[in-house]
């Protein structure tokens, strides 16, 4: 049951890993997905869209992949393309128009699974992936080859991330748990903070302060950090997940605002000027919760995607959204271990 301001889709028999609002329409998703967790079986990138009037959730399109789907992002050039992070270490550029569902685009470098992908949202003529195997690649959309390769990492890769202020400028996070400041014109990074106990799952920039980013740290050191490279040796630190963070968003409305979803099953929102910074914790979801994002269009409303089956929009400012039930456990199937 939907409460006031909340929409629900349900990903059937699929479990969602990333969800993301478009740059160029009000209400319209791009949902990553993926079968059995996303350890064995096929993946599945669907495109939804709220109605901005009713609250109704409807599928426009989907397109199947022989393997999961880690994270998904729109294109900053094109409002009906968008690009698919997939288990088997390929990236698939779809266009919404095709009359098949086949991939325009199908780049295939990466020796394990890619588990990030983002368009630049600066210059608008590229985008960058990040891998298992350690490496991140630099894409032209237009070239079927990537245009550079950055490897320092000593593990997994989970994140990188353009700058939302300098066309040049990324950030990536990994199993290392360091946390890198990188510009594509210089062939190596030019910083390395270590940053958690353990993992570092995610990492965004503040979209107001060109030096401040947050990350977020695995079960071993489950907090949200606020850093400012001007002083990267005291970060603000914030407690109140359980386990791992998965995805943290800066608003793009609000530069003290902050949004985090755990394998804990909660989305919490903080505000990073007060001091009780955890706003509100929503426990919505029945299972772990992968991917978030904010809705340009719309202060406040945050869209939450989960291995419970459902991708769930709702506005931080309105009252939370009920509770989902957990879907069927199939037999033989158990999510894997926590990181």
């Amino acid at each position: 049951m939907q409460g006031p301001g909340t929409a629900l889709f349900r990903t059937e028999d699929m479990h969602n890993y990333s969800v993301e609002f478009s740059p160029f329409r009000d209400g319209l998703l791009a949902i990553g997905a993926s079968q059995y967790f996303g350890i064995v079986g096929n993946g599945r990138q669907y495109i939804v869209q709220k109605d901005p009037a009713t609250g109704g959730m409807q599928l426009l399109r989907f397109f199947e992949t022989n393997d999961a789907i880690y994270d998904c992002s729109w294109s900053e050039l094109n409002q009906n393309q968008l690009v698919s992070a997939c288990g088997d270490g390929s990236v698939k550029l779809w266009d919404m128009q095709t009359k098949d569902g086949f991939p325009i685009q199908n780049y295939h470098e990466h020796m394990q699974e890619v588990s990030s992908v983002d368009w630049n949202l600066v210059s608008k003529r590229s985008f960058l992936t990040s891998s298992h195997d350690g490496t991140i690649k630099l894409w032209d959309p237009m070239s079927p080859r990537s245009l550079c390769t950055y490897q320092e990492h000593t593990q997994t890769l989970y994140n990188a991330i353009w700058s939302p202020t300098h066309p040049t400028s990324f950030i990536s996070c990994s199993g290392d748990g360091t946390v890198k400041i990188w510009d594509t014109n210089q062939p190596t990074s030019a910083a390395t903070i270590p940053a958690h106990r353990g993992e570092v799952l995610a990492v965004d920039w503040n979209k107001y302060d060109p030096f401040k980013f947050v990350t977020g740290g695995a079960t071993t050191d489950p907090k949200v950090k606020v850093w400012d490279l001007r002083q990267p040796q005291i970060p603000i630190e914030m407690a109140g997940h359980r386990f791992g963070i998965r995805r943290i968003k800066c608003s793009p409305h609000d530069e003290f605002t902050i949004a985090s979803c755990s394998y804990d099953m909660s989305v919490c929102i903080w505000r990073t000027n007060r001091e009780d910074a955890l706003s509100m914790p929503y426990e919505h979801h029945s299972e772990f919760v992968f991917g978030i994002d904010w809705n340009l269009f719309r202060p406040g409303e945050i869209v939450s995607s989960s291995w419970d089956e459902h991708v769930c929009v709702f506005n931080v400012n309105a009252p939370p959204p009920p509770r989902i039930p957990p879907p069927p456990r199939k037999p033989g199937m158990a999510p894997p271990p926590l990181r």
